[in-house]
């Protein structure tokens, strides 16, 4: 597998600032280099010698060099050597979505941001699923709002499935779908990120107190939840075909609408 050379103890980057989106296993900085502004991400000291982490992070770079999409951070580089490893992103300035519920969880409130966040994740889904690949560690650390229009960042890959690198355990049981958690890999696919999808909604809906959820919202997060994964939709583009069927649906009721308005009003004239 091809790395970039490593350049020792990140000597070209300067670090800017410490980044509070590591989780257990990896750091997180803002660098510099040459005047512009990298993310990296770094294993953990006490893992440097473990096999199985640098090997997630050999696969999130691999995986994450196929995804040149607005939905994802463009991943630069993977630098290795014995003593250490990390990987360079572009650096994304915004707010995973943990952080703004906390500091602005008005936002979500705003129908048209909703709905924004809720069309703009999916699609991001659905780049992963049209590529074999599975997020299955769908949760609002792992998510990024940018600071200008607030536009969708999916990151954090490491815990993807693949047809290469296969199930990696570690998944956050408030958001992961079941079958992640037993003995039957078959059933983990796309319809297991459907399911973490709908719980994340779920909890912006309950955090936020949302009260312009429609009943067909309801209706599609509830079938996104079902424990069973046959009783969720089979795909993020069958979300999408259900989504755009209402809309055909109410466009031609509006304009059977205006057109019986309009037939009444020269009928009574």
């Amino acid at each position: 597998m091809a790395t970039s050379e490593f350049l020792k103890e990140t000597e070209p980057f300067e670090q800017i600032e410490s980044l509070p989106c590591g989780g257990s296993t990896s750091l997180c900085y803002r660098v510099r280099k040459d005047g512009k502004d990298y993310f990296m991400k770094k294993l953990r000291p006490e893992f440097r010698d473990n096999q199985r982490y640098r090997m997630l992070f050999h696969k999130e770079f691999e995986i994450g060099k196929q995804l040149r999409n607005k939905y994802f951070a463009k991943y630069l580089s993977l630098h290795e050597n014995k003593d250490d490893i990390y990987l360079i992103m572009d650096f994304i300035n915004g707010q995973c979505v943990e952080e703004k519920l906390q500091v602005n969880p008005a936002y979500f409130t705003h129908a048209i941001n909703y709905e924004k966040f809720f069309m703009q994740l999916l699609k991001g889904l659905r780049i992963l699923h049209s590529k074999n690949i599975a997020y299955l560690d769908l949760k609002p650390e792992n998510i990024l709002l940018t600071q200008v229009n607030n536009d969708v960042k999916i990151i954090d890959l490491g815990f993807c499935l693949d047809d290469t690198y296969g199930q990696t355990a570690g998944y956050n049981k408030d958001f992961a779908a079941p079958e992640l958690f037993g003995n039957n890999s078959k059933n983990i696919d796309a319809r297991s990120d459907i399911y973490s999808f709908g719980k994340l909604m779920l909890h912006i809906n309950k955090i936020c107190v949302i009260k312009h959820i429609s009943l067909f919202r309801k209706k599609i997060l509830n079938k996104c939840t079902q424990e069973n994964p046959e009783d969720r939709f089979s795909s993020v583009d069958e979300i999408l075909r259900y989504i755009n069927r209402r809309k055909q649906v109410i466009i031609f009721a509006s304009f059977t609408l205006v057109i019986s308005i309009v037939g009444f009003f020269f009928g009574f004239y």
